[in-house]
């Protein structure tokens, strides 16, 4: 049953990254803006939220990513110390 749990986390590690960088794209501003350093953080949230290609969609990507990463890196960690003291 272990084994099952260890190779499902080795398969999520690198699909969470995948993840984390197509969210990435969808959440970030492509095009180039001038004076973006003047922008305060309220017009800087409002501008990504309108010129990004999907903002909700990249958000909850890379939130899902994240958990995920930290997630299956964690058991796999806990994995390899607990295989080490038996």
């Amino acid at each position: 049953m272990n084994e099952k749990y260890k190779n499902l986390a080795k398969i999520l590690l690198p699909l969470s990254i995948i993840v984390i960088i197509v969210g990435y794209f969808l959440w970030t501003i492509l095009i180039p803006m001038q004076d973006f350093h003047l922008m305060t953080d309220a017009e800087i949230r409002l501008a990504q939220q309108e010129f990004a290609l999907n903002y909700p969609l990249g958000r909850f990507l890379l939130y899902t990513g994240f958990t995920t990463l930290i997630l299956s890196s964690m058991y796999l960690i806990v994995y390899a110390i607990k295989s080490r003291i038996k």
